[in-house]
């Protein structure tokens, strides 16, 4: 009778298997997971996946001390020539630790870099610069610092592989001594698909920020300073998301692609008092009418009900249409004079309201 040793299956696993399993853990969780297997004892040495979280490892440490763990695990690592992942999320970065975690990566032929600061008060202090994202093969890059980035012409990113590129909380700064008053970031990366920008900032010596990529599929515009004008220039845009005020200035071009947009603004009483903006909120409404889905707030509500001269492009490809909002402050003829305005220039639409809060008049069958 042939007896099987059977009592380190875990040693027995596939590389793959071990390798994914280990990619929901923190870096931290994986030198523990050694003493599991002689197998695993050094695995974290060459293991692809990187993830530096403080919040969910048991590993609690921060400032100081997390600089010190992180710098230690790096210098200890095998030389690895590929990485796919690095994911760094902190309550406490220093600019410097920062800076190694980046370079780190860059030099690994990560394909997916992820760095987040978790902390609720911002700090802005510090920066790091542009020019330190520099890979031919990271695909994916999100930025949640909460620090300057500087951007010093002649600009020098060198992702040619990006498709896939989220900033949040990132200050964007131009050299004091620069004589250029506008920055172009994107049209340098060929292959970028999605960009998602979110509660940025921009120094004052900034007044023209450019988006300008052939390859763009998707753009969001999340709460965004109204200090400088945003150009876009996307043709093979599908898919666009605006959310924040309506003193935007936005001037987009050759949307030739469009077909699914959210535009959400925060409305104000006070726009009734300014013209300029007015003309800037149909300036851009007017350059969306070729979208087959579109998503709007009840702040968008209220401004197309009471400026008529917003109703005045026709949105003939429409197919759905629909408003998303905790409440609907609006009237019932408001909201009729609004979605008739769609549904003439689009006979078959499809509509809904997605609220939780649904006034009663709502509540009835409503007929247009």
């Amino acid at each position: 009778m042939e007896i099987v040793n059977d009592d380190d299956r875990i040693s027995q696993l596939p590389d793959g298997v071990v390798n994914h399993i280990f990619s929901f853990l923190d870096t931290r969780s994986i030198v523990q997971s050694g003493c599991l297997s002689s197998r695993w004892r050094n695995i974290w040495k060459f293991h692809p996946y990187l993830n530096f979280d403080i919040d969910r490892s048991s590993y609690a440490a921060s400032g100081s001390k997390f600089s010190k763990y992180v710098r230690s695990f790096l210098s200890k690592r095998d030389d690895v020539p590929e990485l796919s992942t690095v994911k760094f999320r902190s309550n406490s970065i220093s600019v410097p630790l920062l800076r190694k975690i980046i370079m780190y990566a860059m030099s690994h032929g990560t394909r997916k870099l992820m760095i987040e600061f978790s902390g609720e008060k911002r700090t802005r202090r510090g920066g790091i610069d542009s020019t330190l994202f520099s890979s031919q093969h990271l695909k994916h890059l999100f930025l949640r610092i909460d620090f300057g980035l500087k951007v010093s012409p002649p600009l020098t990113w060198d992702l040619p592989a990006l498709t896939t590129l989220g900033i949040n909380r990132v200050a964007f700064k131009l050299d004091d001594a620069s004589e250029l008053k506008s920055i172009d970031l994107f049209s340098q990366f060929p292959n970028l698909k999605t960009l998602i920008l979110d509660n940025c900032s921009m120094s004052a010596n900034i007044d023209t920020f450019i988006i300008s990529s052939s390859a763009l599929e998707s753009l969001s515009l999340i709460n965004l300073p109204n200090s400088c004008e945003f150009v876009v220039s996307t043709p093979n845009l599908s898919s666009f998301t605006y959310i924040g005020m309506p003193q935007f200035s936005l001037s987009v071009s050759d949307l030739l692609s469009l077909k699914t947009v959210n535009f959400q603004l925060i409305y104000r009483r006070s726009l009734k008092k300014q013209p300029k903006v007015i003309k800037m909120i149909i300036k851009t409404f007017r350059q969306l009418y070729k979208a087959d889905s579109l998503t709007l707030n009840s702040g968008t509500l209220r401004v197309l009900s009471e400026f008529p001269e917003l109703q005045s492009c026709p949105f003939t490809s429409l197919q759905n249409l629909t408003i998303v909002a905790r409440w609907l402050r609006i009237s019932p003829a408001e909201f009729a004079v609004v979605i008739n305005y769609f549904c003439h220039s689009s006979p078959g639409l499809k509509f809904r309201v997605e609220t939780q809060l649904t006034p009663s008049w709502m509540k009835e069958s409503f007929v247009f």
